[in-house]
């Protein structure tokens, strides 16, 4: 008889915290509604570390058209739609600050441990929150040349990490949306996810001491 499968503990741990997040994600995109004109968007949003707060926000027909008129006129190039992603996605985070505690965020905040913790979020927090985001741009036509695919995962020595993913549906190269590192409103970083699997956090951090 052929032995089964033989995992590791590191890949053990990946899987035991993947799942509870994939979940969350999968929840998050089967409920997503679509939009009226005349009465809003409703949005799922999560924060205060692991997605420990769930609500339902109601996002105005002028503030999200203000959110996807990032992607007007079309991007010519996989490369400008990207760039539109970025803004897009910051200006949602504003958005969503005016319904929720979340424009108290601070990126980098489990390093920088804020005083004030509510509207705080993790990097899953983040990733789940973006994937909304990408999931309601894709489903509505605004991604011309991309498709939203699961959350990416990353360890590190000390800690794991999540970031919403694209993948370039030209090329099939995959890109991590990762808005962590950032106050909230501010530019997520972009990078191609195999590049960010192995980038130390200083890179991001201080993305122009390449």
């Amino acid at each position: 008889m052929a032995a089964g499968p033989r995992f590791s503990p590191g890949r053990r741990v990946i899987a035991l915290l993947s799942a509870p997040l994939l979940v969350l994600w999968a929840l998050g995109m089967a409920i997503l509604p679509g939009i009226s004109h005349a009465r809003g968007l409703n949005v799922p949003i999560c924060y205060g570390f692991s997605c420990e707060t769930r609500v339902v926000i109601r996002v105005t027909p002028a503030e999200w058209q203000s959110v996807v008129g990032w992607f007007s006129p079309a991007a010519p190039t996989a490369a400008d739609e990207r760039q539109q992603i970025r803004e897009a996605i910051g200006w949602m985070e504003v958005i969503v600050g005016n319904h929720t505690p979340t424009h108290l965020d601070r990126g980098l905040n489990l390093e920088k441990e804020p005083p004030e913790k509510l509207g705080q979020m993790d990097c899953i927090d983040e990733s789940i929150n973006t994937t909304t985001y990408l999931t309601l741009f894709e489903q509505q036509g605004h991604l011309r040349w991309h498709r939203v695919i699961e959350p990416a995962y990353r360890r590190s020595m000390f800690d794991a990490h999540w970031a919403g993913q694209i993948e370039e549906v030209k090329t099939g190269t995959a890109f991590v949306v990762d808005s962590w590192f950032q106050d909230n409103g501010m530019l997520p970083y972009i990078k191609e996810s195999s590049v960010w699997k192995d980038l130390r956090w200083a890179v991001l951090i201080h993305p122009n001491r390449n």
